[in-house]
């Protein structure tokens, strides 16, 4: 069985060689010259970012995670035709619509005094899919106003448009919306109360030296303030048709992920045994739903490279129910180990990136590029069936 960390060359020589690969299969390596770097042009303009890029962060910060699973796993395989691989995969993904294309949210923020203290309502209607947007519209508004009590109203588009729930944009574009709202808002108590230089905090206007200065309450008395918001990221644009260039994304997102798989060449079955990933998330609004949708896109990437597939036959799908559709459940998910990379972008809201999709970019040819590095095939198609390992 091949060790992940070798300390010296005695121990090298001492591991068994890799499996003699087929003829023209491709060896596993990770494709570090196509990695983003510091200055370098974004893909598809020829514009270069106002500060450096990510730049092989994710890809190093996968592979420097300790490969426990390798040692550990080792006991557990007494059958010689159980090999071992590890691979790598590095993602990049465009984060909102692209193309010129006006991609805007609206956000509704009202302050108001019930039962004696502030209260905030925020509306938009972003569709809540269980990306944690709920949590974060609430989370801006007591972050901007400085009060505790916040109701997220019914989503609904009498408040105005937030486009869809896709592209990773909600927390971007809806959470910007929600800021801009709430700043709107913060800029109207502040007139009321005839002071530019204080801040609202703990339901009082609080000065820079923590002078409260007045309660908030006080301010808005029986007259709520209520602002509504269209909100928009900056500009971009169509790609030139005769180049192909242009300055067409108004964000890229960066994930890496790291794969260690243990395949029965005999029978044909793959187990992931560990993961580890690395992802640049700009700045994590709330850890906790950043890596649940990390673990969540890299569990569909893992579905996609060794289980789920639709089976269409003459034109009607076979396995039309989850009975026959199979999708990765708990004790399919191996342990995974997730490296946040905070590398703030500052056109963003807060420097946030979009987070829920670039896991499922990377995770899959990771999976597959340690079922290569164990077999010695050269994988082209997903998810990878026993046949394709066995030859049968």
């Amino acid at each position: 069985m091949l060790r992940l960390r070798v300390p010296d060359g005695q121990a090298r020589r001492r591991a068994r060689p890799r499996p003699r690969r087929r003829a023209g299969a491709q060896r596993p390596r990770t494709r570090r010259h196509h990695a983003h770097r510091p200055g370098r042009a974004r893909p598809g303009t020829r514009r270069r970012p106002a500060r450096p890029g990510p730049r092989r962060r994710a890809a190093p910060a996968a592979r420097r995670r300790p490969a426990r699973a390798a040692g550990r796993r080792r006991q557990h395989h007494p059958r010689r035709g159980v090999r071992r691989g590890v691979g790598y995969g590095i993602g990049i993904k465009n984060v909102g619509f692209s193309e010129g294309f006006d991609d805007y949210s609206t956000a509704r923020v009202r302050l108001e005094v019930v039962g004696g203290e502030p209260v905030a309502v925020v509306h938009t209607a972003a569709a809540e899919v269980g990306q944690g947007l709920v949590t974060i519209q609430a989370q801006i508004v007591r972050t901007e106003l400085g009060v505790e009590q916040v109701t997220v109203a019914t989503a609904d588009t009498t408040v105005g448009s937030a486009g869809s729930s896709s592209a990773s944009r909600q927390t971007y574009v809806t959470g910007g919306a929600v800021k801009a709202a709430c700043e709107a808002v913060r800029a109207a108590v502040l007139r009321r109360a005839g002071r530019d230089d204080v801040t609202l905090r703990g339901g009082r206007l609080v000065t820079e030296g923590g002078e409260v200065v007045a309660d908030l309450v006080d301010v808005l008395g029986d007259r709520p303030i209520e602002e509504t918001v269209e909100w928009r990221h900056k500009p971009t644009h169509p790609l030139d048709p005769r180049t192909g260039q242009g300055d067409a994304h108004v964000q890229y997102a960066f994930a890496a992920h790291r794969a260690t798989v243990d395949v029965d060449v005999e029978l044909g079955l793959v187990r992931v045994v560990e993961i580890a990933t690395a992802q640049d998330v700009g700045r994590a609004l709330h850890p906790q739903s950043v890596r649940g949708q990390i673990a969540g896109g890299t569990a569909q990437g893992l579905g996609l490279a060794v289980m789920e597939e639709i089976q269409v036959v003459d034109g009607l799908i076979r396995n039309p129910s989850f009975t026959d559709y199979l999708i990765p459940t708990i004790l399919d998910v191996p342990p995974m180990h997730i490296d946040v990379l905070e590398l703030g972008d500052p056109s963003a809201p807060y420097g946030l990136r979009g987070v829920g999709e670039p896991p499922t970019i990377s995770s899959t040819p990771a999976i597959v590029a340690a079922i290569r590095a164990a077999t010695g095939l050269a994988l082209n198609r997903v998810p990878v069936r026993p046949e394709h390992l066995t030859g049968t």
